[in-house]
């Protein structure tokens, strides 16, 4: 997990461009099942509790989403603090990469509803919100027809876009109008591939209309140095008394996973 991934200068061009690019066989068919064990055993194990009867909120038919399991599960750890990884992220930031965190994002078969459209860093405590980038690993095949991701390209420029209200979404030309007549670029992936997209670029993934799980694996970082500004946020909130507002979130919850 830690060997280089060789990425061309103009791959990381397309990704300044676009906001996003897509990156296939970034696992071997070994790591691929490794990882996919590791994340899928982590998930049942912090399912175990959860109340299969109760009613589900509009934002939990999205998915199944689980949050730093690296910090819980030490099988997932070495996937998460992969040098791979965060070296491509580095080269696609242009400064060094710390983790933000992870998150298992499992859409179930026919009842998976849609991600709509939204970018990512609005929701999270950082500043500068700029550089922010996640990989988005299939552990499935993710298609059209199971819920595969969508982007707008170029929108990682716009920079001060309301927040969407992902369990009651607004809109999309009415929250960014400056996206309209954008056409948006979907991208299946193979199990093993992934795809890189800035926390500014918006972004989409479709309803689980097959009869298996989507599975898939995200891992954000953040550049070194990037500070806290405070706002409520679930992974920040549980160490809030040891973080500082306006200090940088380099804490241990936090490695830098590049060279």
């Amino acid at each position: 997990m830690n060997s280089d991934y060789p990425l061309t200068t103009e791959q990381i061009a397309t990704y300044q461009r676009d906001g996003f690019i897509h990156l296939p066989d970034i696992l071997s068919s070994a790591e691929l099942a490794a990882m996919r064990e590791a994340v899928t055993s982590a998930v049942r194990e912090d399912s175990v509790n959860d109340d299969p009867n109760r009613v589900k909120s509009s934002y939990e038919q999205i998915f199944i989403q689980k949050v730093n399991l690296w910090a819980r599960h030490q099988n997932v750890r070495p996937h998460v603090l992969s040098k791979r990884f965060g070296n491509i992220a580095a080269k696609l930031m242009g400064t060094r990469a710390r983790i933000w965190h992870d998150q298992a994002l499992f859409k179930e078969p026919h009842t998976g509803a849609k991600t709509p459209w939204h970018q990512d860093t609005p929701y999270w405590p950082h500043e500068p919100k700029r550089l922010q980038t996640t990989i988005w690993i299939a552990l499935r095949d993710a298609t059209i027809q199971n819920g595969c991701m969508s982007f707008l390209p170029g929108t990682h420029q716009l920079l001060d876009i309301e927040p969407v209200n992902l369990a009651n979404p607004q809109d999309l030309y009415d929250v960014a109008p400056q996206t309209r007549g954008l056409k948006p670029v979907t991208i299946e992936l193979k199990a093993g591939s992934c795809t890189f997209h800035n926390g500014m670029t918006f972004h989409y993934a479709g309803p689980n209309r097959s009869d298996g799980m989507r599975e898939a694996f995200a891992i954000i970082y953040m550049p070194d140095g990037t500070t806290y500004n405070g706002v409520g946020h679930v992974v920040t909130d549980q160490v809030k008394d040891t973080l500082k507002v306006g200090g940088a979130l380099d804490t241990s919850l936090f490695p830098i996973v590049s060279d």
